[in-house]
């Protein structure tokens, strides 16, 4: 019987393709944008995409889903990931400035 990978030689031997898949479906998304952006602005999209993709690999890895349906959702990830990152964030200061709010006794 073969010994289990660790997550992180999974993600070596293999993995790290989920980074690229997710910097270049933002990518395709930034060439097809019509809205003027700087370099740093679009290489800050791609680099966020990339590390979003790969957070969702670490999550996915382990699941039963087909490899298929996994490429499409890093895909997926890749291209809506600024949106997703902003949401988050925005939901984390309006935590910080009233907690309460969010926790109910």
């Amino acid at each position: 019987m073969e010994p289990e990978k660790s997550i992180l030689k999974e993600f070596i031997s293999g993995g790290w393709v989920v980074s690229f898949i997710g910097a270049v479906a933002m990518c395709a998304r930034l060439l097809h944008a019509n809205k003027d952006m700087s370099c740093i602005e679009q290489f800050k999209k791609i680099i966020t995409a990339a590390i979003a993709a790969t957070i969702a690999w670490f999550v996915l890895e382990q699941t039963d889903v087909s490899s298929l349906t996994k490429a499409i959702t890093y895909g997926i990830i890749g291209v809506i990931s600024p949106e997703v990152i902003t949401g988050i964030v925005r939901i984390g200061e309006k935590f910080a400035r009233n907690p309460d709010k969010f926790i109910k006794k």
